[in-house]
């Protein structure tokens, strides 16, 4: 996957180029798509999403069946003069299980360092999010900082901020293949410890509860650890619920479709289930109301239950056992390395893992 992407990006480089050095005037067709085939010796679906990257920002135009032309009305704008204490974040969601105390953190130490941060919020939505980019470039930040929304595709929006070479790090997921500075908890040590914790309380059939991971990358790796780790013992694989929840990442409140699956899920394929990890704190509450619905205990007594992420401002404190993403240094290392970005010129191209913190809860 990592050849292809960068062999769409070279071909999107190239004709970027061609373009903007008057190879190729306003209205001019391009090379047709087999020629270019052969030229850069890659596939047709290469050089569609080349195309399609070119298309969106506005450099070419595609008609169909005749080809694809350099757009006549085409004008280079001058880009903002950039602030140099200015920096952009962008979050795909804020609470208190996870990214309150990470937002609050990364303020402070930027704050220290003489900076000013811009906060903006995509909600999940990819439109919203390339906005909030659109904007904050018109402020004319110096850096961006960038909590990717999920997706089974990569941002354009994201990628033409890496192909410029602007200054951006990414936290809580990476562009695998794309050379792009990321921090992000070790998403799949989280589930394996709490699979490891489980077992050591002497489960032997534990499921997983999950928002589907398709197009998301910490979630799938959260399901590879706990498998792994299942594997490890010489467990077979329990049975897992795979649930779509659209409210999961802005508001915890728990949803019928979710309770009704789950309930069913507890009834049937999750019988004789002794232990069970929920991999996002946002679809929890579900659990907690289909499990009363079903008569369904969660504790010691009762089905051992832990997640991801945990909301420390509830009433009395939390109640799972859980594996909480270590904020402050993700945080820490996110300003490190946009600083370095920053004062150096030289990204630090790593994929930061962070270690959770493990908390033992009520419920296990």
């Amino acid at each position: 996957m990592a050849e292809g992407n960068f062999l769409y990006l070279k071909l999107y480089n190239q004709v970027k180029e061609d373009i903007e050095s008057g190879k190729y005037q306003p209205g001019e067709k391009l090379p047709p798509e087999a020629d270019l085939r052969r030229q850069f010796g890659i596939s047709a679906i290469t050089v569609k999403k080349a195309f399609g990257m070119l298309a969106e920002e506005g450099f070419v135009r595609r008609v169909p069946g005749k080809g694809t032309f350099v757009k006549e009305d085409e004008q280079t704008q001058p880009a903002p003069a950039r602030s140099a204490r200015l920096i952009g974040m962008i979050l795909e969601h804020v609470a208190s299980p996870y990214g309150l105390d990470m937002l609050y953190a990364i303020d402070r130490l930027l704050t220290e360092r003489g900076y000013r941060l811009c906060v903006r919020y995509s909600y999940g939505d990819r439109e919203r999010e390339t906005s909030e980019i659109e904007f904050l470039l018109s402020l004319g930040v110096a850096g961006l900082i960038i909590m990717p929304c999920h997706g089974n595709h990569y941002s354009t929006t994201i990628l033409r901020l890496i192909i410029d070479d602007f200054p951006v790090v990414l936290i809580d997921k990476r562009l695998e293949g794309i050379p792009v500075p990321s921090v992000r908890t070790d998403n799949a040590g989280a589930t394996a410890c709490l699979t490891e914790h489980l077992y050591e309380r002497g489960c032997r059939r534990i499921g997983m509860f999950s928002i589907d991971p398709s197009g998301a990358s910490s979630l799938a790796e959260r399901v590879e650890g706990c498998r792994r780790k299942l594997e490890e013992f010489g467990l077979p694989e329990s049975p897992s619920c795979f649930v779509y929840s659209a409210r999961a990442m802005t508001d915890n409140r728990p949803e019928t479709p979710v309770i009704s699956r789950l309930r069913t899920f507890l009834r049937e394929e999750g019988a004789g289930l002794d232990g069970l990890i929920c991999t996002e704190f946002g679809i929890l509450p579900s659990l907690v109301a289909a499990a009363e619905l079903e008569g369904v205990k969660l504790g010691p007594d009762g089905l051992r239950a832990c997640c991801v992420d945990e909301d420390y401002l509830a009433p009395g404190g939390f109640t799972f056992t859980h594996v909480k993403q270590d904020e402050h240094t993700i945080a820490a290392k996110t300003v490190e390395m946009l600083e370095e970005r920053l004062n150096n010129g030289t990204p630090m191209l790593e994929d930061c893992l962070v270690p959770g913190l493990f908390m033992q809860g009520r419920t296990t």
